[in-house]
């Protein structure tokens, strides 16, 4: 595309957050900001989910702490929104193990980290393990959003250049976060 070109598109995560965008082409690079809009458009079938969920963990896998948020965050829309750019390849459902409590496992299929959260007498506590430390990043997102006063997607801007995709808040020296290629 030329500069000056505009690309709209919109940029989709399996933890069901969803994001319009209004790309303008430069010579090596294309940015622009989320719209503030919620877009509704049916995904194609290229955007489909991987099949696989990832590895379910064992009930002694990972390492347990106090979670800090309780997983409602990832039904909200802006924390799920900074849930997705924190763990873009991630996905999560609830459900009993073993007729034990109702439990949200976070999963990403492709690197297999995950979180487990289960409630405790005194909130939440997570159990994770894996490469990176899930519920840690998405915690950290959140936090950074909060930080800045709980904006809603306008804004958050995105450059896709030849190195990757980031989103950035702010502007692109801001808060970054970057997405699968």
């Amino acid at each position: 595309m030329r500069p000056g070109g505009v690309i709209l598109t919109t940029l989709r995560g399996w933890m069901r957050s969803l994001g319009l965008v209004k790309l303008i082409a430069a010579s090596d690079s294309a940015s622009g900001w989320f719209s503030e809009d919620d877009p509704s458009f049916m995904i194609a079938r290229q955007q489909d989910a991987p099949e696989s969920l990832g590895m379910v963990p064992g009930p002694a896998d990972g390492t347990k702490r106090k979670a800090a948020y309780a997983p409602e965050v990832l039904t909200g829309s802006g924390p799920a929104f900074m849930a997705q750019l924190a763990a873009p390849d991630a996905r999560f459902f609830s459900m009993a193990v073993d007729g034990g409590p109702l439990s949200t496992f976070v999963l990403d299929s492709v690197t297999d980290p995950f979180a487990v959260l289960t409630a405790t007498d005194s909130g939440w506590g997570v159990r994770q393990g894996g490469p990176r430390r899930l519920w840690d990043v998405i915690e950290s997102a959140i936090a950074t959003w909060e930080e800045h006063g709980a904006p809603g997607t306008a804004a958050f801007g995105v450059t896709v250049s030849r190195d990757g995709q980031v989103v950035w808040l702010g502007n692109p020296s801001g808060p970054q976060w970057r997405l699968p290629s």
